[in-house]
């Protein structure tokens, strides 16, 4: 079966360091499964982080059930994704203000504007860290196609 060529190391690394949305699916407790769009940042350490409100669907499932996945692609052609498949935990601190403004700053246009859509959304609730660490994957580079 043909298949689109891969993304090398270097694509990736430049892919993942764009602000891009990731959609990360979990399981409920019915078996269904949730896919929820996060914002993100890669870590050194091959993990990728988000951040979202402690009471939500995915923050209540992972607790349950860790396993995951989670797919980070572009959405202009020509096209390149990867398809990560892997387990998450929960992880503090919790309203981290200068964490969050770091990683929502390639979104929000600087750490200045970060930091102030940080504290507008823990006031709306405490936010936590979802830490997805990857066990597998699949890229696709379509240009190379």
């Amino acid at each position: 079966m043909p298949q689109m060529p891969p993304l090398n190391d270097e694509g990736l690394k430049e892919m993942l360091s764009q602000p891009l949305v990731g959609k990360l699916a979990t399981q409920s407790p019915k078996g269904e499964l949730r896919i929820s769009p996060m914002w993100f940042m890669a870590k050194d350490d091959g993990s990728i982080m988000m951040n979202t409100w402690e009471d939500t669907g995915p923050v209540r499932n992972l607790k349950r059930n860790p396993k995951c996945s989670l797919l980070i692609d572009t959405t202009e052609f020509p096209y390149t994704g990867v398809h990560y498949w892997g387990t998450a935990s929960i992880e503090g601190p919790e309203n981290d203000v200068g964490g969050m403004a770091k990683m929502f700053a390639p979104y929000r246009g600087g750490e200045e504007a970060a930091t102030e859509y940080a504290k507008q959304l823990i006031g709306w609730g405490k936010r936590v860290y979802i830490r997805f660490t990857p066990a597998r994957k699949t890229t696709w580079d379509f240009r190379q196609g």
